[in-house]
């Protein structure tokens, strides 16, 4: 009868909990949504990576445009400042310019210099002039072409390059910076190029307003400018203007260039608003070609590729939606007719059939399978409870079955040692009369015992150990009186000491066990905790690792070696239940340490009477 009270009980319990139970069709609601959730969060995932991708082509693309033009002007100028040394080292006229003496004679030279300079500036070259100074004699000597595109009536006398040269002159000497790389001459919108051949100063001059080749960035509302490494603009062409900035951008404006040599950065500028800057190291000097796009520029090849991720995103959408429709369609009707018979399965009424709730084959299967399965189940429920029970008892006999006889074989061995002695036969009587009590308690068919006649068998034992190992063995025991009356097992501390002076204890060598027994709450549930610690060596973490998953363990009974520590394992999982709990550890400055924790049950059978069975 107190079988079916428990399921009875069980039954009740799971009524109670029903209410804490989602349905399945608010289940299937929440999956679907976050599906499509992690499905649109997947595809924003795609679209900000392909948007990525896509900016990093572009950027790549002008990138290598601005390496292209960059390359083509460090070539170009390399040879113009190569043709211009050469001539400082084989020229007769600039050789002769510099030590001549002669009025005259100079005239002549200059004409000649100017000629062969002049002629090597073209309408398309990137130099826009070559100069000499000859700081011996303040003669500065400028060659340049005034028929080139765009200049009008020509480029005016470049004095600036004289007064600048003679200014560092002042101070001893030109700084050797200017000497190093191009550099940018502010007011003067150009680049200037400064070498010194002995005690000759030469070079040459870009003016940045007539730049050739830069046009296919100039055009299509790009902005081009040349800037420094932190960011400030040296220079800009007339679009900066037109597009509507009207401060002055050598003081006001600086761009996140340093950002932009690696990847396209967005900056808002006043009056000309959000653009795309694109920046790249020059190679003949240390400033940057830095290019402004607008966004549409920038990505309009991809236009198209975004219209297609947007209809994929609908479409996905739609198919979601259509399929959640059709979803709940086709699980809502069986369910709600399953819902109506499982109530009354959860109240104990297993009497009541489901009626099919349409004619769909698949539907019917189901209502037939569920209405069979109900009449099947009162007649096995009873049977294979009966048999779950039959099972359970014999495999706790098996497993005690499996201790008693190891266990008897020790102390007989114990008895045997101590008999060899005929003079102390007071010793070995009482080993005989502490064995035979140990035997009425190893072969008795309980499954359960207190735990304070656990310890007292116990030290039972300690002292027939104590008597075959004189001085060796020490005991020490440390209890909560609050939990002696637990209700355990027989013998779950004796294997575990058993255990310990099989594997650790050594004749004439000092050897330690401690049990502790005390109480633990947790969750407003009581556990009883044994920690039973002795003083050998300890496991490997290896041993440790399969100890403490000992039932997951097959080759320990099979093969023969911890078979006590694995029928401990397997009676406290039969007998405790699930919340008991076994654990390997090795103690500091000790050995090996087991410990087991169990809910605490007060133990309600009686006590096994002394004279139970006779001591002959």
């Amino acid at each position: 009868m107190s079988d079916f009270g428990g399921l009875f009980h069980f039954s009740h319990n799971a009524s109670k909990q029903k209410k804490q139970r989602r349905s399945l069709l608010r289940r299937f609601d929440v999956l679907f949504f976050s599906t499509m959730l992690i499905f649109t969060a997947l595809l924003a995932v795609v679209a900000m990576f392909i948007n990525m991708r896509l900016r990093n082509f572009a950027y790549n693309a002008i990138q290598d445009s601005l390496r292209f033009y960059d390359n083509r002007l460090d070539v170009e100028l390399d040879q113009d400042i190569m043709f211009l040394i050469d001539s400082c080292s084989s020229d007769p006229d600039i050789i002769r310019l510099r030590t001549t003496a002669n009025k005259n004679e100079e005239v002549g030279c200059i004409v000649r210099i100017q000629n062969r300079l002049t002629s090597q500036v073209t309408t398309h070259s990137v130099i826009r002039g070559f100069y000499l100074y000859y700081p011996d004699k303040d003669i500065f000597l400028p060659a340049y072409s005034t028929s080139n595109d765009g200049t009008a009536g020509g480029y005016p006398y470049p004095s600036f390059i004289r007064e600048l040269i003679k200014s560092h002159l002042e101070s001893g000497s030109v700084d050797e910076d200017l000497l190093r790389n191009w550099f940018f001459v502010e007011d003067q919108d150009c680049l200037l190029r400064l070498l010194r051949v002995g005690g000759t100063y030469i070079g040459a001059w870009i003016d940045l307003n007539n730049l050739p080749g830069f046009e296919e960035f100039s055009g299509n509302d790009a902005i081009w400018l040349i800037t420094d490494n932190f960011g400030r603009v040296l220079y800009a062409d007339s679009s900066l203007t037109k597009e509507g900035y009207e401060k002055d951008y050598r003081k006001e404006l600086w761009l996140p260039v340093s950002k932009s040599l690696t990847k396209p950065v967005y900056a808002s500028i006043p009056g000309v608003g959000k653009k795309i800057v694109i920046s790249f190291k020059q190679s003949f000097s240390d400033y940057c070609f830095t290019v402004l796009l607008p966004q549409e520029q920038f990505l309009q090849t991809f236009h198209s590729l975004y219209f297609l991720l947007l209809l994929l995103v609908l479409w996905a959408v739609m198919f979601f939606i259509s399929y959640n429709y059709m979803g709940r369609r086709i699980i809502e009707i069986p369910v709600r007719s399953l819902m109506a018979v499982t109530k009354n399965i959860h109240e104990g009424n297993l009497d009541n059939r489901i009626t099919p709730p349409n004619d769909y084959e698949e539907t019917i299967q189901i209502t037939d399978a569920f209405n069979k399965l109900l009449s099947e189940i009162g007649d096995l429920r009873i049977s294979i409870y009966e048999e779950q029970l039959q099972a359970r008892e014999f495999e706790l006999k098996s497993l005690k079955n499996q201790v008693a006889p190891h266990f008897l074989i020790n102390c007989l061995n114990t008895v045997f040692m101590s008999a060899q002695d005929q003079s102390k036969l007071d010793v070995t009587n009482n080993i005989i009369s502490t064995l035979s009590s140990h035997l009425r308690y190893t072969l008795s068919d309980r499954t359960t015992v207190s735990l304070a006649e656990e310890l007292e068998y116990l030290e039972n034992y300690i002292s027939l150990t104590q008597s075959r190992f004189p001085d060796t063995l020490q005991f020490v025991k440390e209890t909560d009186p609050a939990v002696l009356d637990a209700e355990v097992f027989p013998m779950i501390l004796l294997t575990l000491t058993e255990n310990s002076i099989k594997t650790g204890l050594i004749m004439g060598e000092p050897f330690l066990i401690r049990v502790k027994v005390s109480k633990k709450v947790e969750n407003g549930e009581t556990f009883v905790c044994l920690e039973h610690t002795d003083s050998g060596v300890g496991l490997s973490e290896e041993k440790l690792e399969k100890y403490n998953n000992i039932l997951e363990q097959p080759d320990v009974p099979e093969k023969g070696t911890g078979i006590g520590l694995y029928n401990t394992a397997m009676r406290l999982k039969l007998i405790m239940g699930q919340k008991a709990t076994l654990k390997f550890a090795n103690a500091e400055g000790m050995g090996l340490c087991v410990t087991i924790c169990f809910p605490y049950k007060k133990f309600g059978g009686e006590q096994e009477e002394s004279h139970e069975y006779s001591d002959n």
